[in-house]
C-alpha cells in the first residue's frame, strides 16, 4: 500500500502555487510588452507621420517661392458632385476657392459650415502635378508653370508652315516651362492615390478611358495608414484691427466652426478649429494664438496614428452602424454601444480622436 505523507501534499500544492503565479507574471510581462510594443509602433508612426508632413511644408515653401503664391484649396468637398475639375474657354482647369469672388471668401473665412475650409486634392494637384495633360499640361507626374487662379498656363501647339517640297510643315514653339514633381513620393510612408475608375467625361470618351475627354479628378496624398492628408486655407476677416472699438481683444464675430460667438484674435483670423486644437483649447479663458498661427494662411495636417482627425460630429457618431462610429470604435478601442449613447463618452472620444494630429502650418 503506497501511503501519500502530509508532506508530500503539502510540497505538491505548492509547486501548483508556484505555476499559477509563475503564469499570472508572464501573463503581466507579456501585457507590459504588448502595451510597450504599441506605444513604441505609436511612436515610430507619429515621427514617420511627421516627417512626411514636414516635407509637405517644404514643398509647399517650394511653390510658394517659385510662383509667388501658395497653392489654392480645391474645391473637392462640400457637393454631391464633383465640381473639382471644371470647362472655361473650351479648357479643363482645377476649380479653386477665389479670394475675389465674395461668395468663396465666404467659405475661406468660415462662414459657410456647408464647405470645410481643407481639400484632399490641392497638394497632389499642385506639389505633384498628379493630374492628366490636358488639365497640367504633363502626363504623369510633373506640371507646367500655375497661374495665380489656379489654373495651369496652356501648352503652345506648334506652328505649321509651308515646307519646301510644299508640304505643311510643324516647326515647335516656345510653350510654358515645366516643373518635376516638388515632392518625392517615392518616398516611403506617403502614397499618391490617383483614381482611374471615377473619371470626369468633358465630351464623349469611353467609359475607363483617361483622355482629352474622360480625366482623372480624385486624385489624394496619403499617409502609410491610407489616410489622405489635408491642406487648410483660410483668410482673416476685412478690416482693419486698428478700428475696432476697444482693440482687437474687444473682435467678436460667430464662427461656425465653434456653432457659438467668439472673440478677440480668435474671431479675426478665421483660422479653423481644427488647426487652432493642435495648440490647445480655443475655448479656454487662458488660450492665446500662438504667434506662428498670427500670420498663417494654410495648414497641412495629418490624421496621425489613430487616423482620426476628430472632427466628427454628432451625427456621425450617433448613427448606428455608421462608418464614422466603427472608424471610432476599432482606432479607439471604444464600445459602439456608449458611444450611441452617452454624450460625454462621444466628447471624449472626438478629443482623443485628435490628440495625435500632425498639423504644420505656414503663410
Amino acid at each position: 500500500m503506497t501511503h501519500t505523507t502530509r508532506t508530500t501534499r503539502n510540497s505538491r500544492c505548492f509547486t501548483i502555487a508556484e505555476l499559477l503565479v509563475t503564469i499570472l507574471i508572464i501573463f503581466v510581462v507579456m501585457g507590459v510588452a504588448l502595451v510597450s510594443y504599441r506605444a513604441a509602433t505609436q511612436n515610430a508612426r507619429s515621427v514617420a507621420d511627421r516627417a512626411l508632413v514636414n516635407g509637405l511644408k517644404i514643398s509647399v515653401q517650394d511653390f510658394s517661392r517659385e510662383f509667388g503664391f501658395v497653392p489654392p484649396l480645391v474645391k473637392d468637398t462640400g457637393g454631391e458632385m464633383d465640381t473639382s475639375i471644371v470647362v472655361v474657354d473650351s479648357l479643363p482647369i482645377p476649380a479653386v476657392y477665389s479670394p475675389v469672388i465674395p461668395a468663396d471668401m465666404e467659405i475661406l473665412r468660415g462662414e459657410d459650415d456647408e464647405y470645410p475650409r481643407y481639400s484632399n486634392y490641392s497638394l497632389p494637384y499642385y506639389l505633384i502635378g498628379a493630374l492628366d495633360a490636358p488639365v497640367d499640361g504633363v502626363d504623369g507626374p510633373g506640371f507646367v508653370e500655375v497661374r495665380r487662379a489656379g489654373n495651369f498656363a496652356p501648352v503652345v501647339a506648334p506652328d505649321t508652315v509651308p515646307g519646301r517640297t510644299g508640304g505643311p510643315v510643324e516647326v515647335a514653339r516656345r510653350g510654358p516651362k515645366r516643373y518635376e514633381p516638388l515632392f518625392d513620393t517615392d518616398k516611403g510612408g506617403v502614397e499618391l492615390f490617383i483614381d482611374t475608375d471615377n473619371t470626369i467625361t468633358l465630351s464623349g470618351g469611353s467609359p475607363g478611358t483617361i483622355s482629352r475627354t474622360r480625366l482623372a479628378y480624385r486624385t489624394e496624398l496619403r499617409d502609410r495608414a491610407g489616410v489622405a492628408i489635408r491642406y487648410y486655407r483660410w483668410y482673416a476677416d476685412d478690416i482693419d484691427p486698428a478700428s475696432v472699438q476697444g482693440g482687437i481683444s474687444s473682435y467678436t464675430d460667430s464662427a461656425v466652426d465653434f456653432e457659438e460667438q467668439v472673440s478677440g484674435l480668435i474671431a479675426y483670423l478665421n483660422v479653423p478649429r481644427l488647426v487652432l486644437e493642435a495648440y490647445g483649447n480655443p475655448l479656454s479663458s487662458e488660450f492665446e494664438i500662438p504667434q506662428d498661427l498670427r500670420g498663417a494662411s494654410y495648414a497641412i495636417v495629418a490624421a496621425g496614428p489613430n487616423k482620426l482627425f476628430g472632427d466628427a460630429d454628432e451625427a456621425e457618431l450617433l448613427a448606428s452602424s455608421s462608418d464614422m462610429q466603427r472608424r471610432y470604435a476599432e482606432n479607439l478601442g471604444l464600445s459602439v454601444t456608449r458611444l450611441a449613447s452617452d454624450a460625454g463618452y462621444r466628447e471624449e472620444a472626438v478629443e482623443a480622436a485628435r490628440e495625435d494630429n500632425i498639423v504644420e502650418v505656414g503663410s
